[in-house]
């Protein structure tokens, strides 16, 4: 089986953990740094096309060329230009028959279930690198998903249903490594919407997380805040955090200009979150992780 060896899935078994979150703005800033980026939504959520805005634009189909490509064969044709050098595979509700196409495949023990790889192989030569959104699943689903990936990363929160939805992906994880894609590689784990006065939980959740993993995948320094506000707005709008920031700091620049000198304590202006600076920066950072990681696994 030939897997792209430029393909990263975003990937844990519990939802709301900031697998479309933290997919849609490593994408972005990788793109806006001159990669060029293919992302695909595996999930019938469809939460990074509301993150990269492509939903609120109608331009999904909810997963049908996605569906199609998997099931039938069909090839697949990306969302053009989402962003500069950023394509897009949408996923939505049609992928919500994933797993009864994978299923038969995966248990037939005379092949591995490569449909996913199939689909995406003739594109990724494409572009210098593959992200996929995971639906949150363990188990068959994720496998099939595991064997079309090189690399993985895995973001979680600190509550308990986020670590054991990391721990369903390590054992997905090692059944695939082992039997089906012995190449596949965790680039690490991603701290989402930790609260930076938190620091004490931090410490304690990194490093429980090294403990259980037991060295198997490094925790990225980088921890993604807790924004709320901020969060909300961008997926509603289809902003990614550092297009937020920049909306937010020109709306900043027009109520001083109309207004005078912003004063300390007033609300943000416009409605924007006071932590859009704070957010895009985290996200800045996290992706130089992950590509430095990537870059450096791959050999690019």
């Amino acid at each position: 089986m030939n897997v792209s060896t430029n393909t990263i899935a975003f990937a844990n078994g519990k939802g709301g953990v900031g697998k479309s979150s933290v997919a849609a703005n490593v994408a972005g800033i990788a793109a806006l740094s001159g990669w060029r980026v293919l992302t695909v939504d595996l999930d019938p959520q469809g939460n990074l096309g509301n993150d990269l805005g492509y939903t609120q634009a109608g331009m999904s189909d909810e997963g049908a060329g996605l569906m199609r490509a998997i099931r039938d064969g069909n090839r697949l044709e990306p969302l053009r230009a989402v962003r500069p050098n950023l394509d897009a595979v949408p996923g939505g509700d049609d992928m919500d028959g994933l797993l009864a196409v994978l299923a038969p495949r995966l248990l037939d023990q005379t092949a591995p279930a490569t449909a996913i790889a199939d689909a995406l192989t003739p594109l990724a030569d494409d572009y210098d690198v593959v992200l996929i959104d995971c639906p949150p699943a363990g188990g068959v689903l994720l496998e099939a998903i595991l064997i079309a990936t090189r690399f993985l990363v895995i973001p979680t929160k600190r509550d308990l249903g986020s670590l054991h939805g990391l721990v369903r992906v390590a054992r997905s994880f090692a059944t695939v490594r082992s039997h089906d894609n012995p190449n596949l590689d965790v680039l690490g784990v991603a701290l989402f919407d930790f609260a930076r006065q938190d620091t004490r939980i931090l410490a304690d959740t990194r490093e429980r997380l090294v403990r259980n993993l037991a060295g198997a995948a490094p925790v990225f320094e980088t921890v993604i805040r807790n924004a709320r506000k901020a969060s909300t707005d961008m997926r509603r709008d289809g902003l990614l955090a550092f297009e937020y920031e920049e909306a937010a700091s020109a709306a900043l620049r027009r109520r001083v200009a109309d207004r005078g000198w912003e004063q300390p304590g007033r609300p943000s202006p416009n409605g924007y979150s006071r932590t859009a600076a704070g957010l895009a920066e985290d996200y800045q950072n996290l992706t130089k992780e992950i590509l430095a990681a990537f870059a450096e696994r791959s050999g690019t």
